[in-house]
């Protein structure tokens, strides 16, 4: 029965008494009935206004992690009107993949996974807080919450119950290695040479005009030098000094693409494409990124436009870090569809757990098209010979990856 169901019960039995009392003439009667009346009317008031007023907060030092490390956060509740409340329970929900090292209260394991829970007493107007550690351990993106507080009057006839609190996200990026460690060595590992090609323009560092001539591009024409000079001028650019690499990261891991997947080498190969994007920011690189695999937030394929910088590094990580066992279609197919937009002279360094012979030809003709082609390969099968001009790096021996590390991640 609910505690509701049995206040009711009370509240009819002194309205009984009280009744008795009136008619029998028994002073003590009705005393004892308006007195329990009295009570329940205290408990229902209390009981509806326990939770208002009541705020919870989460306050997080980061919100962007790598794999392995503690995040630190307070939790704070405040009751903030002139009434006290006797007892509170709160319940914050944590994803399974985020483990409690240290804190102020109990980490318990309920049906949807496991959670902080509290016991406390608020006088007016006061606050408590309790801090903790939490360690990521795997990739992805998790969250904290939803918290429910518990509440109701002091005599424990009544309770009500309320969400609290927004969820927090905490993405937690893959594992980076430095190249030398993965066995790559550390001069050169991309057979690049600083300062990229230098045969084609840079839209972005415009020199100057010129007069048109024959086959130059229309797109070209600086219109408005035109109609002063009364002849077409066309916009003239500086030659492209910078290295562009794009990420090619393979989710299929075995063939067909749509059959199950191996765990650990999907991981090998996001830990291999994480500590290349490190070290082609590290070099100053345009850095871009192409995945089969369906985004969470999106039915488009991931790709990420290179760029330049920290934040084109942060927006890489946050990508790889929520890439899931779902491929949308080969490898290889969607290479030959994009490879054609990619930069003139790029590299590209593909992260593969098998090389199919369509996925060698694809990389063979993107090769003669003038880009640069790494392949990290942390599969252990025999990989097949891929031609002249094209880097193979064999990673799998030095990508011991931990247990807890290569397990499904949350979406």
């Amino acid at each position: 029965m609910s505690r509701d169901f049995w206040h009711n019960v009370c509240v009819g039995l002194f309205t009984i008494v009280a009744a008795v009392g009136l008619f029998s003439g028994q002073p003590l009667l009705v005393a004892f009935g308006v007195m329990g009346l009295a009570a329940a009317a205290i408990s229902w008031a209390w009981n509806r206004i326990a939770l208002e007023e009541v705020v919870y907060e989460r306050r997080l030092d980061l919100r962007r992690v790598f794999v392995g490390e503690t995040i630190a956060f307070d939790v704070l509740i405040t009751n903030g009107k002139p009434l006290p409340l006797s007892w509170l329970e709160v319940t914050d929900h944590l994803d399974a993949n985020l483990r409690v090292v240290s804190g102020d209260g109990p980490s318990n394991v309920y049906p949807n996974g496991p959670a902080l829970r509290h016991t406390t007493s608020l006088a007016w107007y006061e606050r408590v807080r309790w801090s903790y550690r939490v360690q990521c351990l795997r990739r992805g993106l998790y969250h904290l919450g939803p918290a429910r507080l518990e509440a109701g009057d002091p005599f424990g006839f009544l309770r009500s119950s309320a969400r609290q609190a927004e969820d927090d996200d905490i993405l937690v990026y893959p594992r980076v290695v430095p190249l030398e460690k993965l066995g790559i060595p550390a001069v050169r590992p991309l057979g690049e040479v600083k300062g990229g090609i230098e045969l084609f323009r840079d839209l972005a560092r415009p020199s100057g005009l010129r007069d048109y001539q024959a086959g130059d591009s229309l797109k070209m024409v600086d219109w408005k030098a035109t109609a002063r000079s009364q002849k077409l001028a066309v916009r003239t650019f500086d030659p492209s000094s910078a290295t562009t690499v794009i990420l090619v990261v393979a989710v299929d891991t075995t063939e067909p693409y749509w059959t199950a997947y191996t765990p650990g080498d999907l991981e090998r190969v996001i830990v291999a494409s994480a500590s290349f994007a490190s070290y082609a920011t590290e070099q100053e690189y345009n850095l871009g990124l192409l995945v089969n695999d369906m985004p969470v937030h999106s039915d488009r394929l991931l790709t990420v436009p290179p760029g330049r910088g920290p934040d084109q590094y942060g927006h890489v990580l946050a990508e790889l870090a929520t890439i899931r066992d779902y491929a949308t279609a080969p490898m290889w197919e969607h290479l030959a569809q994009h490879g054609r937009r990619f930069p003139v002279g790029s590299t590209l360094v593909v992260a593969a757990a098998f090389v199919s012979g369509d996925f060698a030809n694809v990389l063979k003709d993107l090769r003669r098209a003038g880009h640069r082609i790494v392949v990290a390969y942390v599969g252990t099968e025999p990989l097949m010979d891929l031609g002249p001009g094209i880097i193979v790096y064999k990673l799998a021996e030095h990508l011991d990856l931990p247990e807890a590390a290569i397990d499904p991640v949350a979406a």
